[in-house]
């Protein structure tokens, strides 16, 4: 009887560890996809990028690697959103703070708010009569560079239709200048991508109407559209024709269009070697 209580016990025992190896697998299974999942790398459109402000500090739920929050601040270039007003006319434009040492703070400060307000002088709007909203967003803020975008419209009279308007500022945060599009990509080559099958568009009211548009732009006129590309510090009276930034090694162009398809389109461009 003894016997066959043992032999009893021994199969129960048994049952009792293959049963929990099993359990034990599939748990450690869901672990391990979970924690996949949250340390794989996200990949976002660029609309979404755009929309979205560049976290400057770790997420509260990673404790464990979290640094020390005086050394986070440290290392971050703060920025804050201040409006220039003048009549109707109400443009935003960021501050920065905490740069690198050695950067030209105030030199820079100066400059990112004299381009994004440098569209009141170039199309003389008069504060008193013009109607004109301009939201800046800060695409990306690390402490090398910076890029801003600027979005909204303006009017020259209240009986004048709403012109919308896109523009762009490049700053390099330790040299305390601005970022042009020839100093990463060739106005020609840029050109010949717009005319070709292979573009891709970022931004566009009706995407084929565009690019039949783009490509009846002879190729001359585009390559100097895009020699026009972008801020220069020395040009204060007058925007430029287009305006880019480059993000994650994608290059993106802000190009004008006819005012029945939205007035301007950004293209997408992916270099071969990235």
């Amino acid at each position: 009887m003894k016997k066959h209580i043992y032999i009893l016990a021994a199969i129960l025992l048994l049952s009792t560890l293959s049963g929990c190896k099993s359990k034990e697998k599939v748990d450690l299974s869901g672990i391990h996809t979970t924690e996949a999942e949250t340390l794989s790398p996200t990949t976002a459109a660029p609309e979404t990028a755009a929309s979205t402000a560049p976290q400057t500090e770790p997420s509260s739920d990673a404790k464990e690697t979290k640094p020390d929050k005086s050394s986070s601040d440290a290392l971050s270039v703060r920025s804050k959103i201040a409006t220039e007003k003048q009549g109707k006319i109400s443009i935003e434009y960021p501050i920065l703070s905490n740069l690198p040492s050695g950067s030209p703070t105030d030199a820079i400060n100066a400059l990112i708010k004299e381009k994004a307000t440098q569209f009141i002088t170039a199309y003389k709007l008069n504060p008193e009569t013009a109607t004109a909203r301009v939201k800046c967003s800060v695409l990306s803020l690390d402490r090398k560079k910076a890029i801003f975008t600027y979005t909204g419209f303006y009017k020259t009279d209240d009986n004048s239709d709403e012109t919308t308007i896109f523009y762009t500022t490049n700053v390099d945060l330790v040299k305390g200048n601005l970022i042009v599009l020839s100093d990463y990509a060739d106005a020609y080559t840029m050109a010949g991508y717009m005319h070709s099958d292979d573009c891709v568009f970022n931004h566009a009211t009706d995407r084929a109407k565009v690019h039949a548009e783009l490509k009846a732009t002879d190729i001359e006129t585009l390559t100097e559209i895009l020699e026009d590309c972008d801020f220069r510090a020395d040009v204060s009276d007058r925007l430029p024709r287009s305006f880019s930034y480059e993000l994650g090694g994608d290059i993106f162009m802000a190009v004008p269009v006819s005012h029945e398809l939205g007035g301007y389109a950004i293209v997408w461009y992916t270099p071969d070697t990235k």
